[in-house]
């Protein structure tokens, strides 16, 4: 375990620091000095009535909201990007839909979709030190359905999760790390975390059959929100990562054992990063000719 008086010392220094250049992309929030938060979103009409809670928050920011390409905006808007850090995601209550589905949308498209279109990575080249930290399920991967890697023959929750969070998300950035050695990209798993929030019926009813079980896991092994940003900002701070291969990183900061690492190296010996990468992109030139599904 990485100690936690540690990390909160380095993050200290770097806070100290003053990065007031820094430029970071998060799909997510910051708690940087006068950050500036980019919101892509469908109408800037409804999210008008949620702006006054970030700028609340924090009063020197800078909300800038947008309709259309986040990649075109924000290139067109900075000169470099220093951090690309991506934690969206959702556990797939909702079952199969049709196209790409939230499932996989959220939790993995949309992210790789920021790096492959990327505009950011032009971007990233031009910043001393940049990195990529994508927040999911480090070291949990099991084996792929190689057939379906879309599930439309065989969804299922856990294949679901599997798919979207764990080996369609890590394969694809080791294939990147690979390829572009000049940015660190790092992988984390960021503990069991209270933070079931969705507010739908079914949600609800799968929370309380489930609370039980959750709240002992969290007695157990859970970590606070606040302990799992403070370890996740030192994934972004700290010295030197080894470049040109994907670093994972678990719950308390540490590389991922390599008895956790048996999935991952099979695949990666086995060519599946470059497997998955052109999966994804035949998905999305699908989505954007109009004619979308997920596998």
């Amino acid at each position: 375990m990485t100690n936690l008086s540690a990390i909160r010392e380095e993050n200290a220094v770097f806070k100290s620091e003053q990065h007031r250049s820094a430029v970071c992309v998060f799909t997510m929030v910051t708690l940087f000095p006068d950050p500036t938060g980019y919101v892509l979103g469908r109408s800037e009409a409804k999210f008008a009535a949620q702006r006054a809670k970030p700028e609340s928050l924090k009063p020197n920011a800078k909300i800038v909201f947008f309709q259309g390409d986040a990649c075109d905006s924000i290139a067109a808007a900075e000169s470099k990007v220093d951090y690309l850090f991506m934690s969206a995601g959702l556990i797939p209550l909702n079952g199969p839909q049709q196209g790409l589905g939230i499932c996989f949308s959220l939790p993995y498209h949309a992210r790789i979709r920021l790096i492959q279109k990327l505009k950011l990575l032009p971007l990233l080249r031009k910043s001393p030190d940049p990195r990529v930290l994508s927040v999911l399920n480090a070291g949990n991967e099991t084996p792929l359905r190689e057939d379906d890697m879309g599930l439309d023959k065989n969804w299922a929750l856990r294949a679901a999760m599997n798919h979207t969070t764990a080996m369609m998300s890590c394969l694809p950035l080791a294939y990147l790390a690979q390829a572009h050695e000049d940015v660190t990209f790092l992988y984390a798993f960021p503990g069991l975390l209270e933070a079931l929030t969705e507010s739908s019926w079914l949600w609800k009813l799968v929370v309380m059959s489930i609370k039980n079980v959750v709240g002992m896991l969290m007695w157990l092994r859970g970590i606070s929100p606040e302990e799992s940003g403070e370890r996740q900002s030192w994934h972004r701070t700290v010295g030197e990562f080894e470049k040109g291969k994907l670093r994972q990183s678990g719950e308390y900061s540490d590389e991922i054992p390599a008895s956790n690492m048996n999935v991952f190296e099979n695949y990666n010996e086995r060519g599946w990063p470059e497997n998955v990468w052109a999966y994804t992109t035949r998905v999305f030139k699908a989505a954007t000719a109009g004619s979308v599904s997920s596998g």
